[in-house]
């Protein structure tokens, strides 16, 4: 009897043992982001959507580092781009690109989306002179290949009919399907990859509360910088982004605890910045002379760019940010609460 209990009390002991060292060796979980938490949140809501939004509580954190990391790897090398396309000949191709997604109708994403696999493809093709007409096919096959990364709300017209619409007619559908192949490879076939409109979307989520004109006003001036490849691609668009909105709620005089989580997120989407304010603050500073040239200096080589800019975000939809001034200096510091 006194044997059978010592067998049956070995394991208890042993288990009780073992917990105990688990415990001590249990690596510590980092708290929930606010991010996380406010889609944790969405739970109970009775909207679908939004349930399906809380489902993403726990990946959220993970998600965005992920994010920051594939746009990253996939940034185009700016001396590469501008080596193969001159700053002139890409800048008509961008304000080709808004007029046109303007007038069809095509969505702020599917623009940067196109915008990014075009940069990419002139960064990583072959050198050599590129015609007119392989210029065209190629950013045709941009378009299009966008819009297959986007949903099918975005389909309303066939693939045929946005290359013959777009392409004036003067674009066989053969043409184009040869041009995409022809973009693809040097891309490996990556398609899809992150914007530097995706990561304004995130980044807004808890502060687009503030005032119902910072996401649109902090778009118009992301949509500026593809008017300069340096602007556009001389910051991680983590950090491109956060600026763009930092610029925003300055201007609309949005509260101080808005910019404080704003940094909290940026910190989630790029943990490795020592300083994530000075970065913020430096891309600041280059967003400012890029406003400022496209307000009040028709000499300067955006004024074009910017004037078809600004004539699209007149449209109601926009909350007339078009003609909001920019103010008389960059931040010198990011107000924090």
């Amino acid at each position: 009897m006194c044997r059978t209990e010592q067998i049956t009390a070995a394991p208890a002991t042993a288990g009780k043992a073992a917990a105990a060292d688990a415990e001590h060796l249990a690596v510590p979980t980092a708290p929930q982001s606010g991010l996380a938490a406010l889609l944790a949140s969405l739970a109970d809501l009775p909207s679908v959507e939004a349930r399906a939004d809380a489902e993403m509580a726990e990946l959220a954190d993970a998600s965005m580092r992920a994010m920051h990391e594939q746009a990253e790897e996939h940034r185009p090398a700016l001396g590469n781009l501008l080596d193969a396309v001159s700053h002139i000949d890409r800048r008509e191709t961008m304000d080709w690109l808004v007029q046109a997604f303007d007038v069809v109708g095509f969505s702020d994403g599917m623009l940067f989306q196109s915008a990014l696999l075009m940069d990419r493809y002139h960064a990583m093709r072959p050198r050599g002179e590129v015609s007119a007409k392989d210029s065209q096919q190629i950013l045709l096959a941009a378009v299009v290949v966008a819009l297959k990364t986007e949903s099918r709300d975005e389909l309303k017209f066939s693939l045929r009919q946005v290359v013959a619409h777009l392409g004036r007619d003067k674009v066989s559908f053969k043409e184009f399907v040869s041009a995409e192949l022809k973009m693809l490879k040097p891309l490996g076939f990556c398609v899809g990859t992150p914007t530097v409109h995706e990561f304004m979307e995130v980044l807004s989520t808890r502060i687009s509360h503030y005032d119902h004109r910072l996401v649109t006003l902090a778009g118009f001036l992301l949509q500026l910088t593809l008017a300069d490849a340096c602007v556009h691609w001389g910051h991680p668009h983590a950090v491109l982004a956060a600026s763009a909105l930092v610029m925003a709620a300055l201007t609309l005089q949005v509260p101080a605890d808005a910019m404080t989580i704003l940094l909290e997120d940026l910190c989630l989407l790029c943990p490795h910045f020592a300083e994530p304010a000075s970065e913020v603050l430096r891309c600041c500073a280059d967003l400012h002379i890029l406003w400022v040239q496209s307000f009040s200096v028709p000499q300067s080589l955006v004024w074009p760019f910017a004037q078809h800019l600004r004539s699209k975000f007149a449209h109601k939809r926009y909350h007339g940010v078009a003609s909001i001034e920019p103010p008389s200096c960059a931040p010198v510091l990011v107000p924090q609460e």
